[in-house]
């Protein structure tokens, strides 16, 4: 059936270029046959100007596989790419009135509900849009273009993920659980995505990261204010890195001011470390509200991770210092350590001019009876 419906729409799409396509060479025709009866146009012009070609389905590479759906031009300088992305969640907890008086939230969502185009301009210039319609909104989250041209540095411009932590660079797509871990309540509120500019040296094994960031993209709040701004930089090493084992070493540092409506990345996230269990509990496992009077802050981190065959660890440690006007500062730190065993064999695949970990492609398609889950 799937086939069958991929031969569908790749008809479909063709048919309908060519039926263009002809309905186009058509009234061309009859618009040159007018040309030449008034004399605009000789015959000589007439015959080779209806000896053009017209854009057919030779002209535009048209594939829909598991990647989505791509468009190229032959000689491959134009290309782009279709696909989306989408999470369900269901949530059920119980012990919660201990913790915070009341049961946590059970039920379902939609977490995640993306569409992105992505693709590259002749050749040296790569670029990505990427939307999300999760509870029933609307959110940029990737919008920007990546200069290629240069074998050495790779520079983009626009709204994208800062450079900083192993598991916020990994795609929701990659990441080992559902929900990242308690490093995220201290990166995630200052150094998510943001506009700004970022450079990146990188080979086959190791990786270098700087950027420049303002906020996230929307309206500021700061009614006759400044917005925030920040830095940060990412290295990685990876001693060991083949198919089946992976030695990763990392590190990161970033700096922001906040802006004068003491909204970090105006997110509306205002400037409340908190930890939910999942993202519609309402269980909150650490919650300092929001701190009064923040200034600047500072983050350092290490990042670690082993991986040898169907078995990956990764560990994170992140320190969070705060400078606040008129009160003393407050520090913070997190840190995390997860493992999994791929039960069917499988390496989880790993990028190291990246520094991060992919999915798992797992060797063959779900399907019980052939004993494929």
């Amino acid at each position: 059936m799937k086939c069958n419906l991929k031969t569908a729409i790749k008809v479909a799409l063709l048919s309908g270029g060519a039926m263009m396509a002809s309905n186009a060479a058509a009234y061309d025709k009859e618009l040159l046959g007018i040309l030449l009866g008034n004399g605009s146009i000789n015959q000589s012009q007439y015959d080779q100007l209806i000896q053009k070609e017209t854009i057919t389905k030779d002209d535009v590479i048209v594939k829909l596989n598991k990647k989505g759906l791509q468009f190229a031009t032959p000689d491959k300088q134009f290309k782009m790419k279709v696909g989306a992305r989408l999470h369900v969640d269901a949530v059920a907890s119980s012990g919660g009135d201990d913790i915070i008086g009341d049961n946590a939230t059970n039920g379902t969502e939609i977490r995640r509900a993306r569409i992105y185009l992505k693709g590259k301009v002749w050749n040296d210039f790569k670029y990505v849009s990427e939307v999300d319609f999760a509870d029933n909104g609307t959110a940029v989250k990737d919008m920007s273009m990546t200069y290629t041209g240069l074998d050495w540095l790779e520079i983009t411009a626009g709204h994208q993920k800062q450079n900083i932590s192993m598991e916020l660079q990994e795609s929701s797509n990659d990441i080992m659980f559902t929900e990242r871990s308690l490093v995220n309540t201290v990166t995630g509120i200052a150094f998510d995505r943001a506009l700004g500019l970022h450079v990146k040296s990188k080979g086959k094994d190791w990786s270098a990261q700087l950027g420049v960031y303002g906020e996230s993209v929307g309206k500021s709040d700061s009614a006759g204010g400044d917005e925030g701004w920040g830095m940060s930089t990412r290295l990685t090493y990876t001693p060991i890195n083949t198919k089946t084992q992976v030695l990763h070493l990392g590190g990161y540092t970033g700096f922001r001011d906040v802006s004068d409506n003491d909204d970090v990345l105006n997110a509306g996230k205002g400037t409340d470390l908190k930890y939910e269990t999942a993202h519609m509990s309402n269980l909150y496992l650490l919650k300092t509200g929001d701190i009064a009077n923040l200034d600047k802050l500072s983050m350092y981190g290490l990042e670690a991770a082993y991986m040898q065959g169907p078995f990956s660890v990764q560990a994170e440690y992140a320190i969070t210092n705060t400078s606040r006007d008129e009160a003393p500062d407050e520090d913070f730190s997190a840190y995390y350590v997860q493992a999994g065993w791929t039960l069917t064999g499988e390496s989880r695949s790993y990028k190291g001019s990246d520094g991060e970990f992919k999915r798992l492609k797992p060797a063959n398609k779900f399907s019980p009876s052939t004993g494929g889950w």
